[in-house]
């Protein structure tokens, strides 16, 4: 069974370093909260976003509406919830390409390899990141998800700002002038996430189709690392190997995760 990290309502008890000496009852909170979230993430899938009520998964779980309303204030505030164990399981994945033997811009592809599959191993969460985005969903969800949300989209940030800065001190980042961190980090976000976008939702148009045997996510950072003058650069270098290489040597597992189609396991 597809098993999601909850939130509970109390955000300090993701940070409390006592977080292991749960009660059995708080423990019995968190799963039954895991729980609620795996049916809404069924429901998600088998109906969207905008069809999800607190009805629908009061009616789906064992569980009364009270009870419900207990772990979640709104239909909204799950929504926040599941956008949260999305962005776990990114984080997660971006650990691991730390990991990787690299230079700084390997490891930046590895970033962008971690990207690419929390997108596809876990597609709907992956749009679930911006759907929790909207006012709608914003407005009617708790503040404590809220302030956790903002607590992980910091982490992914900061993540990703550590290595620009590594690069730039190494002297294998040398940016124009006005290509400041935050600037660098938001392009590399944007070229990842709108060739995602793209690759999925579009797959059947004429200009996707017709790329058959190329690597185009590849080729599009490629062409930006190269803009940003990330050494050594892409004429210098075969990162089609350096790609295989993370992919053997730091995702084999969810290679075949995915490959087999394994149900998978967030953090």
């Amino acid at each position: 069974m597809l098993k999601f990290l909850c939130d509970i309502a109390n955000k300090e008890q993701r940070n409390c370093p006592l977080q292991q000496r749960f009660s059995k009852k708080q423990q019995a909170i968190a799963d039954r909260e895991q729980e609620l979230l795996h049916i809404a993430h069924q429901l998600v899938k088998a109906e969207g976003y905008a069809n999800l009520t607190m009805d629908k998964l009061t009616a789906a779980s064992p569980y009364s509406k009270g009870t419900i309303y207990n772990h979640f204030s709104s239909k909204e505030d799950v929504i926040t919830a599941l956008c949260n164990s999305a962005l776990r399981h990114e984080i997660s994945l971006f650990k691991k390409a730390q990991l990787f033997a690299g230079s700084s811009r390997e490891k930046a592809l590895a970033l962008h390899q971690a990207y690419l599959l929390s997108a596809k191993m876990q597609p709907i969460l992956f749009s679930c990141l911006l759907t929790a985005k909207s006012p709608w969903v914003q407005e009617k969800s708790s503040s404590a998800r809220l302030t956790v949300q903002q607590e992980l989209e910091k982490e992914v940030t900061q993540m990703v700002d550590l290595l620009l800065q590594q690069a730039i001190e190494a002297n294998e980042l040398q940016p124009k002038q006005a290509a400041t961190i935050d600037l660098m980090a938001f392009a590399n976000w944007a070229i990842s996430f709108g060739g995602i976008a793209l690759l999925s939702s579009a797959s059947e148009t004429y200009s996707i189709e017709r790329l058959q045997g190329a690597h185009p996510f590849l080729f599009n950072l490629n062409c930006m690392l190269d803009g940003m003058n990330w050494l050594p650069l892409s004429s210098d270098w075969d990162y089609c190997q350096s790609w295989l290489r993370i992919e053997k040597e730091i995702f084999a597992a969810e290679q075949q995760q995915l490959a087999t189609g394994l149900p998978v396991v967030l953090c």
